[in-house]
C-alpha cells in the first residue's frame, strides 16, 4: 500500500511540473523524469487537457523545425504541425519511453512530415525559396554558437562546436533544412562526393565525442546518417526495413534521434497562429462524432434486440 501511495504522490508531482512549467526545456528528462512523457501517456488515455498542455509547451519550437525544412513557407509549416499533432492525438499510445525522450519522438514526427512536404513542394516548384538562406543564417548556420539550453544539449552542442566548420555546417543544413547530399553540394558549391564526405566525417567525429573517443561501429554511423537525414529514397526505405528486423539498429537510431533533437533547443519557438490549434480541435471533434455514431447504433440495435426478445418471451407464455 505504501508503494502505491508513493507512486500516486510521484504522479502528482509530475503533473504539477508539467502544469506549472512554461518552457519545455524545464521538462528535460535529464532532470530524472520526463513530464512530456506523462502528458503523452495521459493523451493516449484521451485527456484533452494534457494534449492541450503538450501542444502549448512544444508547438512553437516544432513549428520552427518545420519552417526551416520547408524553406520558410509558413503555411506549409503550420499544416505540418497541425497534421503532426493530429497524429500524436491518434497514436500517442505508440510512444515507448524506453526508446527515448518524448520530445525526440515529437521531433521525429514533425521532421518526417516536414520532409514529405518539402519533397512535394520541390515536385511543384523549381529551385528553393529565397527565405531559405535567411533561415540558415539567422537560426541554424552554427548551432554551437547559440545559448546552451540544457545539460544534455550543452554536451551535444559542444561536440558539434568542435567539428571543423565545413562538417558542422553540413550537418546543420542536412538536419535543420532536410537537404539531400546533392542539394547540400549545390548550396555549398562543392562536389557531391565532398558534401557526402563532410557529412560522414562530421558524424564520425560527433560519435567519438559523444562516446569518449570509442571507435565508431558501422551500425552506429549508418544509424546516425539515417537520423540526421543523410539517407534518402530507396536507401532510406531499405534501412527502415532492416531496422525493423534488427534491434541493434533500432537502439542506435533512437539514441541518435535523441541527440539531434537536443540540437533543436537552439531554435527560438515560433508564434503559432491560433487557427492551427482550432483546426486540430475541430478535426478531433469530427473524428469523435464519426467514432461515436457506430457505437450509438450498436447500443440501439442491442436494446432493440433485447426488446424483441422480451416480447417473444411474453408471447410464448
Amino acid at each position: 500500500m505504501g508503494e502505491i501511495l508513493n507512486m500516486g504522490r510521484g504522479m502528482t508531482q509530475l503533473r504539477a511540473a508539467a502544469a506549472s512549467s512554461t518552457d519545455p526545456r524545464a521538462l528535460s528528462p535529464s532532470a530524472g523524469f520526463d513530464p512530456l512523457a506523462l502528458l503523452l501517456a495521459e493523451t493516449a488515455g484521451g485527456r484533452e487537457a494534457s494534449f492541450a498542455r503538450l501542444y502549448e509547451l512544444t508547438a512553437g519550437r516544432l513549428l520552427s523545425i518545420a519552417r526551416g525544412i520547408v524553406g520558410g513557407r509558413s503555411d506549409v509549416a503550420e499544416e505540418v504541425v497541425q497534421e503532426s499533432f493530429l497524429r500524436v492525438w491518434r497514436w500517442a499510445h505508440q510512444y515507448d519511453p524506453a526508446k527515448g525522450a518524448a520530445y525526440a519522438w515529437l521531433v521525429r514526427i514533425v521532421r518526417n512530415r516536414a520532409l514529405t512536404a518539402r519533397e512535394q513542394l520541390h515536385r511543384r516548384e523549381d529551385g528553393h525559396d529565397a527565405l531559405e538562406d535567411d533561415i540558415v543564417e539567422t537560426n541554424v548556420s552554427d548551432p554551437a554558437d547559440q545559448a546552451m539550453r540544457s545539460e544534455d544539449a550543452r554536451r551535444v552542442n559542444g561536440c558539434l562546436a568542435n567539428l571543423p566548420a565545413n562538417h558542422r555546417r553540413s550537418l546543420s543544413l542536412v538536419y535543420f533544412e532536410g537537404l539531400t547530399h546533392r542539394e547540400l553540394a549545390e548550396r555549398l558549391g562543392v562536389q557531391l562526393g565532398t558534401a557526402k564526405s563532410w557529412v560522414r566525417r562530421g558524424l564520425e567525429q560527433m560519435n567519438r565525442c559523444m562516446t569518449g573517443g570509442a571507435a565508431s561501429d558501422w551500425r552506429e554511423l549508418v544509424a546516425a546518417k539515417y537520423a540526421v537525414g543523410g539517407l534518402q529514397g530507396a536507401v532510406r526505405r531499405g534501412f527502415e526495413k532492416r531496422r525493423e528486423r534488427d534491434a541493434r539498429y533500432c537502439r542506435a537510431v533512437d539514441q541518435w534521434e535523441d541527440r539531434f533533437a537536443l540540437l533543436t533547443e537552439v531554435l527560438a519557438p515560433a508564434p503559432v497562429p491560433a487557427h492551427v490549434w482550432k483546426n486540430i480541435q475541430q478535426q478531433i471533434g469530427r473524428e469523435r462524432v464519426a467514432f461515436s455514431r457506430p457505437l450509438v447504433w450498436q447500443v440501439a440495435s442491442g436494446v432493440l434486440a433485447l426488446a424483441v426478445l422480451a416480447l417473444l418471451v411474453v408471447a410464448l407464455r
